[in-house]
C-alpha cells in the first residue's frame, strides 16, 4: 500500500450548499445507526451460540502455547508445536465460519446496506454507505474484543463525517471543488458543470500564503472525507483530501529540523502528565499540552445551569427526590438558554482539543530532530483509566481512599496520542516507534550499577546514589530505555555505562532548568 497523508481545507460553501450538505449528513447519522444496530444484533446472536463460546474458550486456552511454537523459526519447531499452530488455525476458521452464518462480517454488513442506500441514491453512493457500514462494524468489533464498554448512536446535533473510497465517482475532488452528486454541462458552448438537484459544487479555501497546501494540491488525491464541525454555535464544512505520498517538507521555514539521524537514539518515558527524553544530545522533562489548560469551574458552572434549565423545563421526568424517572419512555424539551450553554460547553472542549493536538505534533517534532532510532516503553493507558476494584484505607486517618485514578489527567494530556503522532511521523521515514518489553526491562526499578531492582512509590522521584549521583527518576527511565538491547528486553549495561558522564551533564542542566520553572507542578517532579 502506498503512503498517505491527510490535508484538510475549508469548503466556501453557500446557503444551498449548507442546505444539501445538511441532508446528506442526516442521511449518513441514519444509514450509520442502521448498520450500527443490526451489527449489534448479530453480534448478540453469535455470542448465544454455545458452539461458539465453547470454541473461543479453547482458543483461548491454546493461546500461549501457539504464541511461543509462532515465535520459533519453522524449522526449529517440533512436532508437537507444529500441532498446535494447525489446531490454533483450525479453531480461527470455525470461528469465522460461525460468525459468517450469523451474517456477522464487514463484507455481510455492506449487502445489509445496499438496499438502505437505494433509497437515497441521490444523497448518498453505495462506496460511501459501505463505508460508513464498515466504521459502524468497527465500532460493535471494540465491544466484541472489550476494547470499549458500548458503541454510540450517532444524534442530529453530533458533528459527523462521510467519505468515498475512490476519487472517480460520488465525493470527489476536481480541479479546486468538491463534487458530490451528479453534475451536468450547462451548454455545448460553454463547458462548466452545475451541480444538479441534491449535488454540490463548492469550492475549497486555499490561501494565497499556505505554500504547504499549494505544494500538497499537487499529488493525487485517494478519496474525500466530508466534515461537519459546530465552531461557536456556527456549522462549518471542510474537507479533508487523503493526498498520496508523503507530506510536503516544510523545508523553507527558518530553524526547521524534523528528520533526525537515523543512527541516534532517543528515550522516551511517558507518563500520565509528563514526557522524559534522554538522547545523546539532550535530556528533557516536558509536561505534557501545557497550552491545554482545563477551565473546570467554568465547565462545571455551565453543566449546573444546564441541569437546572432542564429540570425547569421538564419536571414531570423526575421523581420526587429529583431523580430521574425510570422504566418509562421520556419525552425531553430544551429552552433555547439550554441550548445556547449547551453550545458554548461543546466550543470550550474543542478548543481544548485542538490546543492539545497542536502542542503534541510541536513535541513530536522535536522528538524526531534528535534521532529516529525512538524507543518508548509500553503503556496501557486503558488500565490507568479505569477505577481500581480493591478498597484500601488511609494510614494516617483510617478513610477509605478514592478509587478514582488517571481518568481525568488522561483524558486532558492524552499520552496515548502523542506516541500515535510520533509513530506515524517516523512511518513517513520507513521506521517505526520500537516499544520494548515493560515487564521485562522493568526501566522504573532498574539500577544498571548493581543491576538490582528496586520498587519504588510514585511519590519517590529520585534514585539516590547511583555512581555517587542523585538522579531524577523518570530522566533515568528514559536513559535505560534509550540503551535497550536489539531484542528489547532487557538493558544494555556496557551502553550505559559508556554514555553515563554524558548523561549526568545533561541531566544537571535539565533539573536546574526545572528547578526555576514558573510550574509548580513541574518543580514538584525535582523537589
Amino acid at each position: 500500500m502506498k503512503p498517505s497523508y491527510v490535508l484538510e481545507l475549508e469548503m466556501r460553501t453557500t446557503a444551498r450548499d449548507r442546505k444539501v450538505l445538511d441532508k446528506k449528513m442526516r442521511i449518513g447519522k441514519h444509514i450509520y445507526n442502521a448498520c450500527l444496530g443490526e451489527a449489534q444484533k448479530r453480534l448478540s446472536a453469535v455470542i448465544a451460540d454455545k458452539t461458539y463460546r465453547m470454541t473461543v474458550k479453547e482458543k483461548q486456552a491454546s493461546s500461549a502455547k501457539y504464541h511461543n511454537a509462532k515465535a520459533k523459526k519453522a524449522n526449529k519447531r517440533t512436532a508437537e508445536e507444529k500441532e498446535i499452530m494447525r489446531k490454533f488455525k483450525r479453531l480461527t476458521d470455525e470461528i469465522h465460519t460461525i460468525e459468517q452464518i450469523y451474517g456477522y462480517s464487514e463484507y455481510q454488513l455492506h449487502a445489509f446496506v445496499a438496499p438502505i442506500q437505494a433509497k437515497f441514491a441521490k444523497n448518498i453512493g453505495s462506496l460511501e454507505a459501505q463505508k460508513l457500514a464498515t466504521r459502524a462494524f468497527n465500532a460493535v468489533e471494540k465491544v466484541h474484543y472489550r476494547q470499549a464498554n458500548k458503541v454510540n448512536f450517532k444524534r442530529w446535533s453530533d458533528d459527523f463525517s462521510i467519505e468515498n473510497k475512490l476519487n472517480t465517482t460520488g465525493l470527489r475532488f476536481e480541479d479546486g471543488y468538491i463534487l458530490w452528486g451528479e453534475q451536468t454541462l450547462v451548454s455545448k458552448k460553454n463547458p462548466i458543470s452545475q451541480p444538479k438537484k441534491g449535488a454540490i459544487k463548492v469550492p475549497l479555501i486555499v490561501k494565497r500564503n499556505d505554500r504547504y497546501a499549494q505544494v500538497a494540491l499537487c499529488d493525487r488525491t485517494k478519496y474525500v472525507r466530508v466534515i461537519v464541525r459546530e465552531i461557536r454555535g456556527e456549522i462549518r464544512y471542510f474537507a479533508q483530501l487523503v493526498q498520496e505520498g508523503f507530506p510536503p517538507d516544510k523545508s523553507w521555514k527558518k530553524n526547521r529540523k524534523i528528520s533526525g539521524d537515523e543512527t541516534k537514539r532517543v528515550g522516551l518515558d511517558i507518563g500520565t502528565s509528563t514526557f522524559a527524553i534522554s538522547s545523546e544530545k539532550t535530556v528533557e522533562l516536558h509536561e505534557l499540552a501545557p497550552e491545554c489548560v482545563v477551565d473546570g469551574k467554568k465547565i462545571r458552572r455551565i453543566e449546573r445551569a444546564m441541569d437546572r434549565s432542564k429540570r425547569a423545563t421538564n419536571p414531570e421526568n423526575y421523581n420526587e427526590d429529583r431523580t430521574i424517572k425510570r422504566g418509562v419512555k421520556l419525552e425531553w424539551r430544551f429552552s433555547k438558554r439550554y441550548l445556547r450553554l449547551k453550545t458554548i460547553r461543546k466550543d470550550l472542549h474543542r478548543k481544548i482539543v485542538v490546543k492539545r493536538k497542536q502542542s503534541h505534533e510541536i513535541l513530536a517534532n522535536h522528538v524526531l530532530s534528535l534521532g529516529s532510532e525512538i524507543r518508548v516503553e509500553t503503556m496501557r493507558v486503558q488500565g490507568l483509566q479505569k477505577r481500581t476494584k480493591k478498597t484500601t484505607r488511609n494510614k494516617k486517618n483510617d478513610k477509605i481512599n478514592k478509587k478514582k485514578r488517571y481518568g481525568k489527567v488522561i483524558a486532558n494530556r492524552a499520552p496515548a496520542m502523542l506516541i500515535e503522532i510520533i509513530d506515524r511521523k517516523l512511518n513517513y521515514q520507513g521506521r517505526k516507534i520500537k516499544k520494548i518489553n515493560t515487564a521485562e526491562v522493568k526501566a522504573s526499578q532498574f539500577n544498571h550499577v548493581t543491576g538490582e531492582y528496586n520498587k519504588k512509590d510514585l511519590s519517590e522521584r529520585w534514585n539516590e546514589c547511583i555512581l555517587g549521583e542523585r538522579i531524577q527518576r523518570d530522566l533515568y527511565s528514559a536513559f535505560l530505555i534509550g540503551n535497550t538491547v536489539d531484542t528489547l528486553d532487557a538493558v544494555d549495561v556496557d551502553l550505559c555505562n559508556r554514555g553515563w558522564q554524558n548523561f549526568v551533564a545533561l541531566h544537571h542542566q535539565e533539573v536546574a532548568r526545572i528547578q526555576q520553572h514558573r510550574n509548580k507542578q513541574m518543580r514538584w517532579y525535582v523537589a
